[in-house]
């Protein structure tokens, strides 16, 4: 091999991920993995990959939403990984911006060998972010910003989306919990200081609501990402002044 490759692997199988890993590290390559979508976010937003291996079935958010989002704002090549290997959801696949589909239990020499083809063919082994190369404002990860003066939400294009008072302490909470999911009840009690079903109620409509008006400027993933069974977390890191 006359390159090592920068790749990212997405896959929450603990055990296929790090004999993936693995097994791509010992042949040279520089190996990020991930076992979920918020970690994924993360990793893009601070490095860039050549190539990128994103499995469907993923626990916090479906790897096709990562695909589309990963087709739209990097340069990388795409691979998909499922257990789901059906005529739909390969032809979803290539659809949401897969470059080529595997299906599972995937083969190391194979992931490989397809891992070099598409680096070499595409260009892709140093690849930049499509708004460095077009230089426009595109939405990438890590620099979003609360805005304490003006209420307000800084979006990745350095636009600014005004906030009501709970919409504002709603994401100044999940800020504050560092990359981790803040529980529900947490949420409800610093909200609405309170915790009956009404409050709880309440709170699935603010996150819905925010969620909807921060995707209408902002095409992507949602900021907010739902912690099934415990509470909520942010996709990506957000700055606060």
């Amino acid at each position: 091999m006359s390159q090592s490759i920068p790749i990212l692997l997405v896959e929450d199988d603990p055990l296929l991920r790090e004999s993936l890993a693995n097994y791509l590290g010992l042949l040279g390559h520089a190996v990020t993995a991930v076992g979920n979508s918020l970690d994924c976010y993360r990793a893009l937003g601070e490095n860039q990959f050549a190539v990128l291996v994103i499995d469907l079935g993923l626990p916090d958010q479906d790897g096709s939403v990562l695909v589309e989002y990963a087709r739209r704002n990097t340069r990388s090549a795409i691979i998909v990984t499922t257990a789901r290997d059906t005529l739909d959801t390969r032809v979803d696949s290539y659809t949401a911006g897969a470059d080529l589909f595997l299906g599972k239990p995937v083969n190391g020499r194979e992931l490989a060998a397809a891992i070099v083809s598409l680096a070499d063919r595409r260009g892709r082994s140093a690849p930049e972010p499509v708004g460095a190369a077009t230089q426009t404002a595109r939405a990438v990860p890590g620099v979003w910003r609360l805005l304490a003066g003006q209420r307000a939400l800084q979006l990745p294009d350095g636009n600014q989306l005004e906030l009501t008072p709970r919409e504002y302490r709603l994401l100044y909470l999940l800020a504050n919990g560092e990359g981790e999911p803040v529980p529900r009840a947490v949420l409800v009690e610093s909200l609405y200081g309170r915790q009956d079903e009404s409050a709880q109620r309440a709170l699935e409509t603010l996150v819905r609501r925010t969620r909807k008006k921060i995707g209408e400027p902002h095409a992507g993933p949602s900021l907010i990402l739902t912690h099934h069974g415990f509470g909520y977390v942010l996709a990506v890191p957000l700055g606060r002044s």
